[in-house]
């Protein structure tokens, strides 16, 4: 099947991409032009490769569990610690540039050393760094050990990302990767609840952390063969680390140049979800929450985030996804509104579950509208700049965010949000009106 697209005619579209298909599906090495060709579908994978890859995610959900107690307990931390905002903003971007700069350099351990073993590495690495939070105070201890977090946890998700894409048939891969995020929501969401077990001034939450990243490995261990080397052009780990790094600038132009509405929207939703998982503690001590209504706040928030993403997904498969990108940012905008206005306890956590709900939406459709506007063969360095734009987003929505913090109190979070989410609609609806969507294309059948 390949897909119709004439990048010289058509603007940046609005519409689904049905079947989406890798690189390799659109190399003509097959028969001649004309030949009927008999798809020959793929073998299902082995009932063993599908035993490891549930026992792996069992592991990546007590680990990813941990992180999310990790990244809530470093707040609350810093701020018994009397930490002004914009210590704990620093303190939790070095998270994110970590993230960064291991999702360039973090895959050239895993081509040479293979996913269990890298998984293992970076999760005892992990594991180290927590009970080390436990052991200094130092802010600048902090910011190294938060820096070496997310290069590991970074690494630890492409070994479990380019693990599934391997094992899982096309057939598959969809209900795989839900079961993916799914399992990324719930042990994140999980991790908040676990906060309310000990004081967070104390050894040992951080010990508690330091134990689930320890858990995590003995699935893994357990989980039978890994899958097959890695190709030579998986984009995930096997590139060398220049290679991957210029695929991620490359994709960052061919974005810019196709829908650069994509990344400012891209940019946006990367600072909105960095400040809310880093800052929201911050906030609501601040205005008086207890560190356990702080825990429950923070799971259940995190679990709703999962109700609307079908919904969302739907609605940006039959409307202009740039609509729907304009009502998602206007609502999140307004509702960052009310937040920075409220005082009431219980109005705060409604409008908050409703906040995000609407703001962790986001990141889909934007997806989706970039893939919908570039050319088909250029979706894989794509792919590496919407990674690296959301990265360079996250990394700074703490620092700012933070810093709004210092300039309007508390709740400056929420000005900081409604800013951007005000920016990003204006953005979209001048998009709407000057360009054009793209005509549906019907994939061959």
């Amino acid at each position: 099947m390949k897909q119709a697209h004439d990048p010289a005619t058509q603007p940046c579209g609005a519409f689904p991409l049905h079947n989406t298909q890798p690189l390799a599906d659109f190399v003509d090495s097959g028969p001649a032009l004309g030949t009927p060709v008999t798809p020959v579908p793929a073998p299902p994978p082995p009932a063993g490769s599908l035993r490891a890859t549930a026992i792996l995610l069992l592991g990546y959900a007590i680990l990813i569990t941990g992180n999310g107690l990790l990244g809530t307990l470093i707040s609350l931390r810093l701020i018994q610690q009397q930490a002004p905002s914009i210590v704990v903003g620093v303190v939790q971007s070095a998270y994110y540039v970590g993230f960064m700069l291991g999702a360039v350099y973090g895959g050239s351990l895993i081509g040479r050393v293979g996913h269990h073993r890298a998984f293992v590495t970076f999760a005892a690495a992990s594991a180290c760094c927590a009970l080390g939070y436990a052991v200094w105070d130092a802010d600048a201890v902090w910011v190294a050990l938060r820096f070496i977090t997310g290069f590991c946890l970074v690494g630890i998700f492409t070994v479990v990302e380019s693990w599934l894409h391997q094992v899982a048939s096309n057939a598959q891969r969809g209900r795989v990767f839900s079961a993916y995020l799914i399992t990324n929501y719930l042990g994140v969401g999980i991790g908040q609840f676990l906060i309310g077990l000990a004081d967070p001034a104390g050894f040992e939450l951080f010990s508690a952390v330091a134990a689930l990243f320890t858990a995590s490995l003995i699935p893994v261990a357990l989980a039978g063969t890994a899958p097959g080397p890695i190709a030579a052009h998986d984009t995930h780990a096997g590139a060398s680390c220049g290679a991957r790094l210029a695929r991620g600038l490359s994709g960052l132009q061919t974005i810019y140049r196709w829908a650069p509405l994509g990344v400012v929207a891209c940019l946006a939703a990367g600072l909105l979800n960095s400040a809310f998982y880093t800052m929201q503690p911050v906030f609501m001590r601040r205005v008086g929450y207890s560190v356990p209504d702080v825990s429950h706040f923070m799971g259940f928030a995190l679990l709703a985030a999962l109700v609307p993403q079908w919904p969302v997904a739907r609605l940006a498969d039959l409307f202009d996804r740039r609509k729907v990108l304009l009502c998602l940012a206007a609502l999140a905008g307004s509702l960052s509104v009310l937040l920075f206005m409220l005082r009431d306890g219980v109005l705060i956590e409604a409008v908050g579950y409703l906040y995000v709900a609407v703001a962790f939406s986001m990141y889909g459709v934007v997806t989706s509208y970039v893939n919908d506007c570039v050319p088909a063969d250029e979706r894989i360095a794509v792919s590496a700049g919407l990674l690296l734009i959301f990265s360079l987003g996250a990394s700074g929505g703490p620092t700012l965010a933070s810093a709004m913090m210092a300039l309007a109190g508390p709740a400056g979070l929420y000005l900081f949000t409604a800013l951007v989410m005000g920016l990003l609609a204006l953005l979209t609806l001048r998009n709407l009106r000057t360009k054009t969507p793209a005509r549906r294309v019907a994939d061959a059948r």
